[in-house]
């Protein structure tokens, strides 16, 4: 099964993602949860949402039989509150530096580590990273997040505005869904039941390196025909260092099944953040082809930084070399209005994709396989992400 294969995907530069960097403590297991005030603390799912425990604790029904959904309502106009521990040893403190990565929080949340706020989230969409070194010690270490009410929280905001923006998706009275960063469809939609969720929807992880991290890894395809694929590596390096760093920045690539070839940039690296461009050309690339339309051709694109005669970290993308161009050209009906993949017009046939779950958890990795399956039984070509649920 060719999981990558629909053309929707066409549409993404990265397919997969890896790093190499240090080490990694996951920090996804023995969270508990509370009503913010009560003190009745429940085991909690990282990844998950206040909502979904909560009916895993039969603290609130099914919200999908009868009309239960009326019953779950009340969690939204709460504060709740996760917390864990966690070691840390005194070999991992001796790093130069602890990052820790919180990957998706939902929503408004303030974040503490040992007594001082880390952390003030405020969008569902996007991670946060937080340098964290001088406020781990050895031994026990406390986290603490509270998340306020998608509700209550931007309230304020809906009795200042003086009117009421359109939010026909909205089941509420009060239509707060449009100030918040939060997927629109938790609030009701035509299709769905209403269930704002809160909680750590994505995994958290305590990430400890030595002088130098990738924070991203970007190749940019500037142009891709049948004899000649034209490639400018982006690569985003944060030092640690207080002083300068003499490095080598590598991009190593194959197809599968090929040798690795690699292009190589001496740099010095400043203490913060520094961006490091590389350009390669590939002749005669096996390009990516949407599913029905030929084969799903994916390369290794991996960048390492190397200082003193040791690679200090990687990070590894697989890609799929193609060139996509939207066709609107005056013809004897108006405008056209296609998709060109490399060089071909692509008749589309797909669907509209919303969120396969209200909760956004249980759309795990056989979800997803299940899924892809079946849009391929169905000969689709092209999938529309609608824009309502989460990205």
């Amino acid at each position: 099964m060719k999981k990558l294969s629909i053309w929707l995907l066409a549409f993404l530069p990265v397919f997969g993602y890896a790093q190499k960097n240090g080490e990694t403590l996951w920090l996804n297991e023995g969270w508990t949860f509370s009503q913010t005030g009560k003190d009745t603390w429940y085991e909690a799912q990282v990844p998950g949402s206040v909502q979904h425990d909560l009916i895993r604790h039969k603290v609130l029904p099914d919200p999908f039989y009868g009309t239960n959904e009326r019953l779950v309502q009340w969690v939204e106009d709460e504060n709740w509150d996760f917390k864990k521990t966690f070691t840390v040893s005194a070999e991992q403190l001796r790093h130069d530096d602890a990052v820790i990565f919180f990957e998706g929080l939902d929503t408004q949340a303030d974040v503490f580590l040992n007594g001082a706020r880390i952390l003030r989230s405020e969008n569902m969409f996007v991670g946060y990273k937080i340098s964290v070194k001088n406020i781990l010690k050895e031994g026990e270490n406390s986290l603490y997040i509270r998340f306020y009410s998608p509700v209550q929280s931007l309230m304020p905001a809906r009795l200042t505005a003086g009117y009421d923006y359109p939010a026909g998706n909205d089941h509420r009275d009060e239509k707060l869904s449009i100030y918040n960063r939060k997927a629109p469809y938790q609030f009701g939609w035509d299709w769905g039941i209403r269930i704002a969720q809160m909680g750590i929807w994505k995994p958290v992880s305590l990430v400890f390196y030595d002088k130098v991290r990738i924070d991203d890894f970007f190749v940019k395809q500037t142009s891709v025909t049948a004899q000649s694929a034209k490639i400018e590596n982006i690569v985003e390096v944060f030092s640690i260092a207080e002083k300068p760093v003499s490095a080598i920045v590598t991009v190593e690539y194959a197809a599968a099944g090929e040798a690795k070839r690699s292009v190589s940039k001496q740099v010095t690296l400043h203490r913060g953040n520094n961006t490091v461009f590389l350009e390669l050309e590939i002749a005669y690339p096996k390009r990516w082809m949407p599913t029905g339309w030929g084969d799903q051709h994916l390369y290794d694109f991996t960048a390492n930084v190397a200082a003193e005669n040791r690679v200090i970290t990687e990070k590894t993308e697989k890609i799929g070399l193609r060139s996509v161009r939207l066709v609107q050209e005056p013809d004897k009906y108006g405008k056209s209005f296609y998709f060109e993949v490399n060089g071909i017009p692509l008749f589309a046939k797909g669907a509209n994709y919303i969120p396969g779950e209200i909760f956004t958890t249980q759309q795990n990795e056989d979800y997803y396989t299940k899924l892809f399956d079946n849009i391929e039984a169905a000969n689709m070509n092209f999938v529309r992400v609608w824009g309502g649920g989460i990205y």
